[in-house]
């Protein structure tokens, strides 16, 4: 630590002179050698380095102090002391450690959210990982922009008071309803709170803009568009899907992709056969859900999931017509066939995507993706 030592001797010297070109560049010359050795370093000669830091933060300019900010925002080893300094500073300075800095602790994290503005709860809203006390702080305290910014956040964890506010928040704000039914760690009890409100919200557009149609012809649309809704967005509500042995067919999918990857064709092909274990399985393997989430869509009244997930893979429409056809062939109502290719048509296919995406990412969160391995 000899260099170390040197270098506090020049930082006396260059604050006992008043110079911050000088300081500024001392401090380059502290943090370099602290980057080049903070792995290696052990809790004394880190806490000299905070000390160092620390005397030399408080003499140098704002822009010095933001590079510093920057330099040390990723370095798991970066001294606490100044970590926390940092983040109660200004917000060009604080900004990359409240955003990305590990060495703060989640009491630091309350401390800057309730000494300093909506700029600096903004910057932590960023962070991954937030934990339910500090989100429950930034929702209480921050406006409306910060609870937006936290609801987006996908990593954030949330309380159930925190999830209580949000959803108490979101009555009058659409677009918050909106971020929070895009999560997929929302409990069933506040997603239906959610629905509800999502039908309240249209049924108030609904009377503005057709104020002749008596409520009970909306309440009755609204409520027809809910029930989508919740099959998008609550899949624990669909109906419980028959019990089926998968055993056998997944036998024959995975002696199938020793060779070949499944593509659209098998999936046509079980289709057109009436072979329905083997085109669930198929599919799942496809589009990586589970066979219990693949047999909901045979089974549920409604196709709209089904023509998503094919429309999300571009399948044609012969494809999708085996499978409309297995759907009647295990005794679900498929109504006008025509009607339902022009639903298909109408699809666009980067919101089946989306759908897709949300309906895996949701059985990757609740840890059920080993069940297509068993039978349901």
């Amino acid at each position: 630590m000899t260099a170390v030592a040197r270098l506090i001797r020049e930082l006396e010297e260059s604050i006992d002179r008043g110079s911050q070109e000088r300081c500024a560049a001392t401090l380059r010359r502290v943090t370099d050698l602290f980057l080049n050795g903070a792995a290696h370093f052990n809790p004394n000669q880190i806490e000299l380095f905070d000390i160092v830091l620390a005397r030399l933060v408080t003499a140098i300019e704002t822009r010095a102090r933001a590079e510093l900010s920057e330099r040390l925002a990723d370095v798991p080893q970066a001294p606490a002391g100044v970590m926390r300094t940092l983040a109660h500073d200004e917000i060009v300075v604080a900004r990359p450690v409240l955003e990305r800095s590990t060495k703060l602790t989640d009491q630091d994290l309350v401390s800057v959210a309730l000494s300093k503005g909506r700029d600096h709860m903004l910057a932590m809203a960023e962070r991954r990982n937030l934990s339910e006390t500090v989100t429950d702080v930034l929702i209480t305290h921050g406006d409306r922009v910060v609870t937006h910014a936290v609801a987006g956040n996908r990593t954030a964890r949330f309380s159930n008071h925190g999830l209580d506010r949000l959803v108490e928040k979101a009555t009058a704000d659409e677009a918050l309803q909106a971020l929070l039914q895009q999560r997929i760690d929302m409990p069933e009890t506040h997603l239906r709170q959610l629905v509800d409100l999502a039908k309240e919200t249209a049924r108030k557009r609904l009377s503005k803009v057709m104020p002749a149609v008596d409520d009970t012809a909306l309440l009755s649309a609204v409520e027809a568009s809910a029930t989508a809704v919740r099959a998008k967005v609550e899949p624990s509500l669909a109906p419980e899907p028959v019990k089926r042995d998968y055993t056998e067919a997944l036998s024959i999918i995975e002696r199938r992709v020793e060779t070949a990857d499944i593509t659209e064709l098998d999936v046509a092909e079980f289709a057109g056969k009436q072979e329905f274990e083997e085109t669930v399985c198929a599919i799942s393997h496809l589009v990586q859900i589970s066979l219990a989430s693949v047999q909901r869509l045979f089974d549920d009244p409604d196709t709209d999931l089904l023509l998503i997930l094919a429309k999300s893979q571009s399948w044609s429409w012969s494809t999708v017509r085996s499978l409309i056809r297995l759907r009647a062939a295990v005794g679900v109502n498929v109504g006008d066939v025509e009607r339902v290719k022009e639903s298909y048509d109408r699809l666009n296919q980067q919101t089946a995507h989306r759908v897709l995406r949300f309906l895996q990412a949701r059985e990757a969160k609740q840890s059920v993706t080993g069940y297509r391995a068993r039978a349901v």
